[in-house]
């Protein structure tokens, strides 16, 4: 039976992705803080023996390491980066707080390349080998404001594209896409598709992802959208060659 280790499982989004990939057959290991949380508690008690809940805190790097080790040997077929940090405040220009804006980026950006570090060798051992990380297309949007969400957000991307180059040798897939925008606590219940929806068209996105896929940034219809801003023309001025600068 493939497996799916998702981190946010807890709540949301993550918890949606969890309820399809069990339906679904799969066996999930639900990456979260709080181990106790409710509605996880609630749906590991139809799945004992597919859902397997470990803590992990994305803001502390050990507790990704030490889930790594937690589940041993097992591979792990599709690693999914779901949590991200989105509580720091828009205070607007000249009212930066710039110890928040590193706690989001040590969670949005630094953990989730740590995650594919950690766990690297268990999805590269497996049968489906992929990664995927929810990012988001605020990043490159030019709507003023959210400086702190949308930078550690392009910046995930890059890191996608960069994983996607270096895992590639190893079969590895590693691409990222946006959910549209889901009703959640986060959204405090605003938005375009329910949990439901949204976790649907995921599903049904990762599952079929492969190689040839690695690098790409996807909408939540399955259409692609340039993962990065590619400042890449070798006939720009003082223009260097691809990979050497």
């Amino acid at each position: 039976m493939p497996t799916a280790l998702i981190t946010g499982a807890a709540r949301g989004l993550g918890l949606g992705l969890a309820r399809r990939f069990l339906d679904a057959g799969w066996d999930v290991i639900a990456a979260v803080r709080d181990t106790s949380a409710a509605p996880l508690v609630a749906l590991r008690s139809g799945h004992e023996d597919r859902l397997s809940v470990e803590r992990l805190d994305l803001s502390d790097f050990g507790s990704i390491d030490a889930c790594a080790r937690s589940i041993g040997e097992r591979p792990i077929d599709v690693l999914i980066g779901n949590a991200a940090a989105t509580s720091v405040s828009d205070r607007g220009f000249g009212q930066t707080d710039y110890d928040d804006w590193a706690a989001m980026m040590r969670v949005n950006t630094f953990a989730q390349l740590r995650l594919a570090e950690a766990f690297g060798d268990h999805v590269a051992r497996s049968q489906r080998r992929i990664m995927y990380f929810v990012s988001s297309r605020v990043g490159p949007e030019p709507a003023p404001g959210l400086i702190a969400y949308r930078s550690s957000k392009s910046a995930l991307n890059q890191v996608v594209l960069q994983l996607a180059l270096l895992l590639r040798e190893r079969g590895v897939c590693v691409a990222c896409g946006h959910p549209g925008f889901v009703q959640t606590d986060a959204t405090r219940g605003r938005g375009t598709f329910t949990v439901e929806e949204s976790s649907g068209r995921l599903f049904s996105l990762i599952e079929r992802l492969q190689l040839a896929d690695s690098g790409k940034f996807f909408e939540p219809d399955g259409s692609e959208l340039p993962i990065v801003t590619r400042q890449t023309n070798p006939h720009a001025a003082g223009g260097v060659p691809i990979g050497s600068a």
